[in-house]
């Protein structure tokens, strides 16, 4: 289904707005906030934030022997090994560094973030 570039943008600014607006309503209040750490970027810092990042969406995976993969053929249905409620992971440069959950807009797909890997739990999965 065709839809014009207009359309499609308004639909996803909507969709963004809407997700900011849930976050918001779930932020800790002005007391709390106090307690969270003020990120301050340096001029240092800001030099690299301009560099392009490979971010993936992985929604799942299997294992197939070569013969299974040479029978493949256009209709073909592969079964993943990932159900369909469970969280898709998502990579930055083949990292994985959140799970989320697939989102769709019209006749787009998104990603919802649900959880950021902390960084202890990155260095357990480097181990």
């Amino acid at each position: 289904m065709y839809q014009e570039p207009e359309k499609t943008a308004e639909n996803w600014s909507s969709a963004i707005r809407e997700q900011q607006e849930a976050s918001r309503e779930n932020q800790p209040s002005e007391e709390s906030k106090g307690e969270q750490p003020n990120i301050e970027l340096s001029d240092r810092l800001r030099k690299f934030l301009d560099i392009p990042m490979r971010l993936e969406v992985v929604v799942g995976s299997t294992t197939m022997t070569l013969g299974e993969l040479l029978q493949l053929a256009p209709g073909s249905v592969v079964e993943l090994e990932q159900s369909v409620e469970s969280p898709v992971d998502i990579k930055v440069n083949g990292k994985l560094v959140a799970k989320g959950e697939i989102v769709i807009v019209e006749d787009r797909f998104g990603v919802r973030i649900i959880d950021i890997i902390g960084r202890d739990e990155r260095i357990k999965r480097l181990v």
